[in-house]
């Protein structure tokens, strides 16, 4: 959002890069905003680790996986790129292609970072959340920050913009589909409390019609809606733009939820997209947690990363646990609410599975779930797979299911679980195993196999990875 410094130049002004394809523009509505004074902000995508701007320029800028943002980080008017690569940011003042031209360390890994004009003087700064604390800078270099309050709940989705016009950025956090803003850069009470949008949507915030002063909007697959007045209400303005799995933000706000990475769009991974001599392991969780406090400590004691699929209905019953795999520093995914079969529900049910499962697992453990999602029995088909792509998840199965859910009573054992993983080992495996107890014999297999599992994966010249080392 440019419009409250008077004589600012419109990010057009000095885009570079090839134009916006066009694959990635969709029809118009009516009522698109006024022309204006000041420059209106634009819609924003990022596919892996390309940028289209809206009616502008297209370029290539950062890594697959940082979190991106734009800002005005030298107060000419422009926004251009910057991203967020665990605790270190990574600027740029040109909408072009090309190297970082700004570096620091603010945050640290995991944060969510946030970007604003904090202290009004006509340049972006920068800030991260952590959990609801939030740590804003004005100056772009490393220190401690010029801001420090708490505001919303863990689980919240932060934003920020300028509700009230003032020239300098305010915050605010989405709960489900609920927008509560606030003006000041402190912990307190929100001026703007409305709903819009629908519980799953994407957030974006931007000046959309060049009054200086911010308003709301989100992405709903690959159709935005964007509404000027800070209040309930229809949009302002909709329109196409994108395709599902793409990352939205606007050139004046930072992305707030991940893409979905392209190899997994329309498909999903059997195995990591690498070569090299890595392992993944993944552990669902829909029934009982019996065997998670062995699996927690293992991975500890072994140093080893894992990725844990939650459905909803586990988390709200052990709600202790999932924090605890939180705490951990383990990535989580969404495996739905309870655990159906998804190819026998409707359109409506399989998007209610995902996002009122994305909603438990956020609230619980502060943790965002996307991009990472897993069918219940790996059951999935085109129509599934293209429903969870637009709610900005990828299906990931595996390479191999150890079988040790079976228990001793289905005819496995120790032995035979880490015999399925050592015989299918490969470059890139997605191992599946359990943090219950069987239900009969109360066997945890998983759990009790896993130290040599570890151990002879590790003698055959492999390391683990997570999920998120892909994203």
């Amino acid at each position: 959002m440019r419009a409250q410094r008077g004589g600012k130049r419109s990010w057009l002004s000095r885009a570079g890069g090839v134009a916006l394809a066009a694959l990635l523009v969709g029809p118009v509505a009516a009522g698109a905003p006024p022309a204006a004074a000041a420059t209106p902000d634009q819609p924003v995508l990022v596919r892996d680790r390309t940028w289209s701007v809206r009616g502008g320029p297209s370029f290539a800028f950062g890594r697959t996986g940082d979190v991106q943002v734009m800002g005005d980080w030298n107060g000419d008017g422009t926004a251009t790129p910057g991203v967020f690569r665990d605790g270190r940011w990574h600027l740029r003042n040109r909408l072009a292609t090309g190297a970082t031209e700004l570096s620091f360390t603010f945050g640290r890994a995991g944060d969510v970072p946030v970007v604003g004009d904090w202290d009004g003087d006509g340049r972006d700064g920068v800030g991260v959340v952590r959990r609801a604390r939030w740590l804003l800078r004005d100056p772009l270099s490393a220190g401690p920050a010029s801001h420090d309050f708490t505001y919303g709940r863990i689980g919240d989705v932060p934003v920020t913009g300028d509700w009230n016009g003032n020239g300098r950025t305010g915050i605010g956090v989405v709960r489900n589909n609920r927008w509560l803003l606030r003006n000041a850069r402190s912990a307190g009470a929100p001026n703007h409390d409305f709903r819009f949008g629908n519980v799953g949507d994407v957030p974006v915030t931007g000046d959309w019609n060049g009054t200086g002063r911010s308003g709301v909007g989100v992405v709903r697959g690959r159709s935005w809606y964007l509404r000027n007045p800070l209040s309930a209400g229809a949009a302002s303005q909709s329109f196409a733009f994108g395709a599902c799995g793409d990352a939205p933000l606007s050139t004046g706000s930072a992305r707030t939820e991940p893409g979905v990475p392209t190899s997994m769009r329309g498909t999903e991974w059997t195995r990591l997209p690498t070569s090299e001599r890595v392992v993944a392991l993944t552990f669902d969780a829909g029934a009982n947690a019996d065997a998670l406090p062995s699996i927690l400590r293992t991975l500890r004691n072994t140093g080893t990363p894992a990725t844990f699929f939650l459905t909803g209905d586990w988390v709200t019953e052990f709600p202790a646990q999932a924090r605890a795999i939180a705490a951990a520093g383990h990535p989580i995914g969404n495996h739905t609410v309870s655990h159906p079969d998804l190819t026998t529900r409707s359109d409506t049910e399989v998007r209610s599975q995902v996002v009122r499962a994305d909603r438990t697992i956020r609230a619980a453990t502060g943790v965002d779930p996307r991009p990472w999602f897993r069918f219940p029995f790996g059951a999935r088909d085109a129509r599934t797979i293209g429903i969870v792509n637009c709610t900005n998840y990828g299906s990931v199965r595996w390479t191999v299911d150890t079988l040790g859910w079976q228990g001793t009573s289905g005819g496995q054992s120790k032995a035979t679980v880490t015999r399925r993983v050592l015989d299918t080992l490969q470059p890139g495996q997605i191992v599946l195993m359990h943090v219950g107890s069987h239900p009969r014999d109360r066997s945890m297999l998983d759990a009790a196999a896993l130290p040599d599992v570890i151990a002879r994966i590790e003698a055959r010249g492999y390391r683990f990875v997570d999920l998120d080392d892909y994203r």
